[in-house]
């Protein structure tokens, strides 16, 4: 199919985070971050909408044709753009992870009870 998202670069342009994007569209968390690093998912109509509203802009923006006759380049070019973003993804995950920890480890000395 000749269609692809540029949610992506979207965002990227927006200063958005995936996380943003998921939260300000509220479509559901796999549908975004799908969305965020697979070019070639295509969103449904009711998907399409929510983000053009929340946004306010015309599909177009988000959305992109290529001709089929250079399908292997764009795949080429895209592979290699979904792995960056795979790898700055983990990245991320992995400094969620030891923020949320450190914010966990802050609460519990804070909610400790005090001794009198």
């Amino acid at each position: 199919m000749p269609v692809f998202n540029k949610i992506s670069k979207f965002i990227e342009h927006k200063g958005i985070s995936r996380y943003r994007f998921w939260q300000d569209t509220q479509l559901g968390r796999d549908t975004a971050y799908r969305l965020c690093n697979d070019p070639f998912y295509i969103p449904t109509g009711n998907v399409l909408d929510k983000i053009c509203s929340t946004y306010k802009i015309q599909p177009g923006e988000i959305l992109g044709w290529y001709d089929e006759s250079e399908t292997s380049e764009l795949t080429a070019e895209s592979s290699q753009e979904i792995q960056l973003k795979q790898n700055k993804k983990q990245k991320e995950d992995i400094d969620n992870e030891k923020e949320k920890s450190k914010l966990i480890a802050i609460n519990a000395v804070f909610s400790e009870p005090k001794a009198s």
